[in-house]
């Protein structure tokens, strides 16, 4: 097949994907107000004539004479070469042309950019989508508003940036295993047992210690982590650097265990996947099923965090050594029942309770929150509300 060929059949890929998104009300609007076209021309008065463009979007406001934005979309296709900065430049040159219209540029390819063409693109507010061969893409960029002057846009603007990335977005990560809690246990249960044949609670000094040594892992633990969208970031791993970062915030807390786990789990299970941080970041986060009492898993994101958090409390909280403990704390504390809680009204049960999760949250060096939760999966304790209580589930949801 030619480059012409080739050109045209992802030009005309990228033109039925669009259609296809506004039509499914993808675009936020209604199809009404958006029209696509392929090969159409908008008017120069430096050339005095039309620039054509392989794709456009024209929005159009309700009862409106003309449209009112224009996203004009430029596609390169290549099975050898990074689309060159002069491709760029030369679409930039004919954007600037068409007057009279907000005019927000989009380029597309099928192969990735040279550096200067994401400079490029950044200090012109050009959006660069990689679409790979699989149909898959990457953002590598997209224009952020930062003046008053565009405070009209900005929801048209946020609005299409969300259509392209759930239009071209992989809606699968690459190389992510469903791993069921069996399987996250038993790996965690590995690491444990590495650490300590003995299978004693982890000392966290000691446990960085070795597994930093053994897997050449680094952990800096005093760093000042970001802030988004009013949350806090407390700790993350970064594959590039094969180092797991944790905010300072975070020291001498009994946050840290969980924190660190869940780290580790990213790094055990998932250093392998194919993952952008920009498509990562638009999926969905898992939502809370009062009626099931589990969050629901919808999206490849929620897997990955679930996975995270399974073999976080499985490495800290591992079952066995968990019930032998609080086995043995509720026997030296003279509870008959001692392998099992009833909780309800009666204050001697909320003690008992409440002696036995300050015990464990203090032995294994965790939060309370984990300890409960590890109690209720383990099913060993019987709530006096009905199971089928909403109330209830809303209550146990809040302690967690």
């Amino acid at each position: 097949m030619n480059t012409v060929k080739i050109g045209d059949t992802f030009e005309k890929k990228s033109h039925d994907v669009i259609v296809k998104a506004i039509e499914n009300g993808e675009l936020g609007i209604s199809e009404s107000a958006s029209k696509v076209f392929q090969k159409k021309g908008y008017y120069s008065r430096d050339r005095e004539k039309a620039i054509i463009f392989d794709l456009s979007i024209e929005v159009w406001p309700t009862n409106a004479e003309r449209y009112t934005l224009l996203y004009l979309i430029e596609c390169k296709s290549s099975n050898s070469k990074k689309v060159p900065v002069d491709d760029i430049e030369e679409f930039y040159s004919k954007i600037i042309q068409v007057s009279g219209v907000n005019v927000k540029g989009v380029l597309i390819s099928d192969n990735s950019f040279q550096e200067g063409v994401v400079t490029f693109a950044k200090n012109r507010g050009i959006m660069l989508i990689e679409v790979s061969k699989i149909g898959e893409h990457n953002i590598i960029l997209h224009r952020t508003n930062r003046g008053i002057d565009d405070i009209k846009d900005k929801d048209i603007d946020s609005i299409f940036e969300k259509f392209i990335k759930r239009t071209f977005g992989p809606q699968k990560i690459e190389g992510l295993q469903k791993l069921s809690s069996d399987q996250i246990e038993n790996k965690a249960n590995i690491l444990h047992s590495e650490y300590s044949r003995s299978r004693k609670p982890i000392v966290i000094d000691e446990f960085i210690e070795f597994v930093t040594q053994k897997y050449g892992l680094k952990i800096d633990l005093k760093c000042d982590l970001e802030t988004i969208n009013g949350k806090k970031i407390l700790g993350y791993y970064s594959v590039k650097e094969n180092t797991i970062f944790l905010d300072q915030s975070l020291l001498l807390t009994n946050q840290t265990a969980f924190v660190l786990g869940h780290e580790l789990g990213h790094f055990f299970l998932h250093k392998e996947l194919t993952v952008n941080q920009e498509m990562y970041n638009d999926f969905e986060d898992s939502e809370y099923n009062f009626f099931a009492d589990k969050h629901i898993l919808k999206n490849d994101k929620n897997w990955i965090e679930w996975q995270a958090n399974r073999f976080a409390i499985s490495l800290f909280l591992p079952s066995d050594l968990f019930l032998y403990h609080l086995c043995d704390y509720r026997q030296s504390i003279g509870i008959s029942r001692y392998f099992h809680i009833y909780l309800d009204n009666q204050r001697i049960n909320q003690d008992d309770y409440r002696k036995t999760v300050d015990h464990l949250a203090y032995l294994f060096g965790i939060s309370k929150t984990v300890v409960r939760y590890k109690i209720d999966e383990l099913k060993i304790i019987t709530h006096a509300e009905s199971k089928n209580d909403i109330g209830s589930h809303i209550r146990r949801f809040l302690l967690e």
